[in-house]
């Protein structure tokens, strides 16, 4: 029981700090692309998107451990389901009005491709 707690926590600090980034990079993405580059030396833009993805992280990433993903080897989950994040909040930013439901719908594709892409490891003989 402690060392599952202590995993789940794990995730969530890994999460959060995942989630963080990839706000964080997308809202500076859209930022560099989109808008005078003097707004992108503003840290309060970053820090709303750092926020935002930080807390979605938080909770998502545990559950898409636990549930989806429990044999696939944590960088390949971790990496991959932030890169479908930053690619659905980078959509969401650039298309408007999906900033919050594009980066769960890119996390939630890609935490599904890789747990359909990662075969499950045999089950070792007792």
């Amino acid at each position: 029981m402690k060392r599952a707690a202590a995993v789940t926590g794990s995730l969530v600090v890994a999460g959060a700090v995942a989630g963080a980034a990839a706000g964080a990079l997308a809202v500076g993405a859209v930022m560099m692309v989109t808008g005078p580059r003097e707004i992108f030396l503003d840290p309060e833009f970053l820090r709303i998107g750092a926020t935002i993805g930080a807390a979605f992280g938080s909770v998502l990433g545990p559950m898409a451990a636990w549930l989806l993903m429990r044999h696939v080897p944590l960088g390949v989950a971790i990496g991959g389901t932030m890169l479908g994040a930053l690619a659905g909040g980078v959509a969401g930013l650039v298309l408007g009005g999906g900033a919050l439901v594009l980066p769960f719908a890119g996390f939630a594709a890609s935490a599904l491709a890789i747990r359909l892409a990662v075969p499950r490891r045999a089950k070792l003989a007792a």
